[in-house]
C-alpha cells in the first residue's frame, strides 16, 4: 500500500510538472513569436562560415520596431547583440584612432593614430601621425613577446632617439605605459569597447547600481549614431569604477563603437578621455608580415 500510494503520488506529480512545462512552452512560444516579430529585421541571421567575415550585414528597422525603439528597451541586451554580431564578423581592419585623456592629473593633446588591428592573435600595430607621445609606432602581438610573465611591445622612439636605437622594447602594463594612457595597447579596440561597457554595466546591474540607457540619436563624422548613457560610483583614479559617466557612440549601421566619451562628474563637465574611431575598413585581409618587425621595417 504504502508503495502504491508513493507510485500515485509520484505520477501526480509527473503529470502536473508535465501540464506546467507545457503551459510555460506555449507562453513562451508566444511571447518569443512576438518578440522575433520585432527583431527578425533588427538581428542578423547568423552566416556560413564563408560569409562570417564579409562586412556586418545591415541592421534594418522592422515594420512594428525601430532600432531606436529596440536600444531603449534593452541597452544592454543591444549591445550584447552588437558584440556577438562583431564576433561573427570582424576578423581585422584598418581605422583612425583620435583620442585625449586625462593622465596624472594632466589632460593630454589630442594624438592621432593610424591602425592596423587583428582579432586573432590580438595584434595592434599603431603610427602616429599627430603628436606623437616618446614613440612614432608601437607593434603588439598578444604572447608574442614574454618575459618573466609581463607582455611587451616594439616601440620606435621619436625621431632623435632613433638616431641611437631602432626600436625598444617596453612592457604593455609598465610604469611607462601607465605613464601615458589611461589604458593599455590590449584594451584596445572595436570589441573591447563594447565588452568594457557590458563588463561594467553587469558589474553594476549585480550590486543593483545599473544605470545605463539609449538617450537619442547623434552624428559622429557625417555617420548617423545611437548613443547611449552610463553612470557608475567612480570616486578618482583609485576607484574600482572607471569613470562616473560615459557616453557611447554606436554607428547606426555597423553598431559599432565609433566614440566614447568619460567622465569623472554626473554632469560632464570633467573629461577623462575621449576616444574616437574612425574610417573603419573592416576585414582587410592583413597579411602576417603586417604584425612583425621586418613588416615595420625595423
Amino acid at each position: 500500500m504504502i508503495h502504491r500510494h508513493l507510485t500515485k503520488r509520484r505520477v501526480r506529480a509527473l503529470v502536473g510538472f508535465v501540464l506546467a512545462a507545457g503551459l510555460l512552452t506555449q507562453g513562451y512560444r508566444s511571447w518569443a513569436s512576438r518578440i522575433d516579430e520585432g527583431f527578425r529585421s533588427a538581428v542578423p541571421v547568423k552566416p556560413s562560415r564563408s560569409a562570417a567575415f564579409a562586412a556586418p550585414s545591415r541592421i534594418e528597422p522592422s515594420a512594428k520596431f525601430s532600432i531606436e525603439e529596440i536600444a531603449a528597451a534593452d541597452p544592454v541586451g543591444f549591445f550584447e547583440m552588437a558584440l556577438d554580431r562583431y564576433d561573427r564578423s570582424v576578423r581585422d581592419y584598418t581605422c583612425t584612432f583620435t583620442k585625449r585623456e586625462l593622465v596624472h592629473g594632466r589632460m593630454t593633446e589630442r594624438q592621432v593614430m593610424e591602425v592596423q588591428f587583428r582579432e586573432n592573435p590580438f595584434s595592434v600595430r599603431m603610427k602616429w601621425i599627430e603628436n606623437p607621445d616618446k614613440c612614432s609606432r608601437v607593434l603588439f602581438v598578444a604572447d608574442k613577446w614574454v618575459k618573466n610573465g609581463l607582455q611587451y611591445a616594439i616601440v620606435e622612439p621619436g625621431a632623435i632617439a632613433k638616431l641611437f636605437v631602432p626600436y625598444v622594447m617596453r612592457p604593455i602594463h609598465g610604469e611607462d605605459a601607465r605613464k601615458s594612457s589611461r589604458r593599455t595597447i590590449d584594451q584596445f579596440g572595436l570589441r573591447n569597447s563594447l565588452a568594457l561597457t557590458l563588463k561594467y554595466c553587469k558589474l553594476a546591474s549585480q550590486q543593483n547600481i545599473l544605470d545605463f540607457r539609449y538617450i537619442g540619436t547623434g552624428e559622429v563624422d557625417g555617420r548617423p549614431t545611437l548613443m547611449f548613457e552610463r553612470h557608475l560610483p567612480y570616486t578618482g583614479e583609485d576607484s574600482a569604477w572607471p569613470d562616473r559617466a560615459l557616453v557611447v557612440h554606436l554607428d547606426r549601421e555597423l553598431l559599432l563603437p565609433v566614440l566614447c566619451t568619460a567622465y569623472s562628474d554626473d554632469a560632464k563637465t570633467k573629461l577623462l578621455g575621449e576616444y574616437k574611431i574612425g574610417d573603419i575598413k573592416l576585414n582587410q585581409n592583413l597579411p602576417d608580415s603586417t604584425f612583425t618587425k621586418e613588416g615595420m621595417g625595423l
